[in-house]
């Protein structure tokens, strides 16, 4: 199982909830290196980059629900009791929700319109990922006789607040091993937590499923490696923290959005000029999920942390053996990780032990 994901302190914050997760037990204060909140890193401003197409794509989708449909999937962009946090109560783990309307109970109009809001938001690459996702567990259905609870149709949209210029509102799109939050204010949008997962990552299995030969992660696992192994022995001995994997590496997940990471690893100001590109590149897959626009005005203000920006990696630099890697600064947060076998890997048998059939990634802005 891979899983990626990427945060960036600072925006809204996210951790599994929703459809019987485990809750939210404390009042909101992102991620953090100490429990100390970073203040003044970001600020409210014109980024000149339009909104002006998710907002459409949005008010065609909710044009197109009725009435009860709207009121039920809409909800405060903020909330005086914490506990009860849209934003907070996502989860990533199969299952039903209790917020929004699933692509499955859908119309093909509403579907489609669904999918507009997402395509609207997202770039070309960000849309490619997430729709690789929801066809990968279709697969791992497929492949594990289990398509009532692994499909690519169950998963949720639900907003918060109403689709404007100028006032805050956003969305949430919800399901297995895929998670968007979407914020907007003005024409800055903050594209985080996102969790993007697969089990298994590659469709080879010639089921006959018309999704055979799908794969997701490749370029992000490739980027990492390409990194850790440019490394000197000297730099590896810094960036490779740790020769022990779990699947437990990834930390910033569902209902984490107060974890506390310290920095670890090797200093983006002690690469060479190769070494950052490297870097640079892994950065880009992530940020780059986001429509393009959105994604250069993210990359300069990660670029203007460059001091602060820290490369880690857990496990052996082998292919196609338990790693993780993390790239972590005052304003972002990507981990990708892979784990053990999921539920798709035990039904089916494949033998224990962490591959990278799964992969999770995860980039996990901070809100400081």
């Amino acid at each position: 199982m891979a899983s990626a994901s990427a945060a960036t302190p600072g925006a809204p914050g996210g951790g599994p909830g929703g459809g019987g997760g485990q809750g939210i037990k404390d009042s909101f204060v992102g991620v953090t290196t100490d429990g100390t909140v970073i203040t003044d890193l970001y600020s409210i401003h014109q980024t000149g980059v339009s909104t002006g197409e998710v907002v459409a794509a949005t008010e065609a989708w909710l044009a197109s629900l009725t009435d009860a449909q709207r009121t039920s999937i809409t909800f405060p962009v903020e909330v005086s009791d914490y506990t009860q946090d849209q934003w907070r109560l996502w989860t990533n783990v199969d299952g039903s929700r209790d917020a929004g309307i699933s692509l499955q109970d859908m119309t093909e109009d509403q579907r489609t319109k669904a999918l507009s809001v997402l395509a609207a938001g997202m770039s070309a690459r960000g849309l490619e990922n997430a729709d690789k996702v929801r066809h990968l567990n279709l697969y791992g259905g497929q492949l594990a006789n289990m398509t009532d609870k692994f499909n690519d149709e169950l998963y949720w949209l639900t907003m918060m607040g109403t689709p404007s210029g100028t006032e805050p509102w956003g969305w949430q799109f919800e399901g297995h091993h895929l998670v968007i939050n979407y914020f907007v204010l003005g024409d800055q949008v903050v594209m985080t937590p996102t969790f993007m997962g697969s089990e298994p990552t590659v469709a080879n299995f010639e089921i006959g499923s018309k999704y055979e030969g799908t794969e997701s992660f490749q370029d992000e696992l490739a980027a990492g490696y390409d990194l850790v192994r440019s490394l000197s022995p000297d730099q590896q001995s810094v960036a490779i923290t740790t020769s022990a994997t779990s699947d437990r590496d990834l930390t910033a997940g569902a209902y984490s959005d107060n974890a506390v990471m310290a920095y670890e690893g090797i200093k983006a100001s002690e690469l060479d000029s190769a070494q950052l590109a490297k870097l640079w590149t892994i950065v880009e897959l992530f940020v780059g999920n986001v429509n393009e626009g959105h994604a250069e005005v993210k990359m300069v203000e990660v670029r203007a942390h460059v001091d602060e920006t820290h490369f880690s990696w857990h496990g052996s630099t082998a292919d196609d053996v338990p790693m993780y890697y993390r790239v972590h600064s005052p304003v972002l947060l990507i981990e990708l990780d892979s784990q053990d076998l999921g539920p798709i890997g035990k039904a089916m048998g494949w033998p224990a032990g962490m591959t990278q059939r799964q992969t999770r990634h995860h980039p996990y802005p901070q809100r400081q």
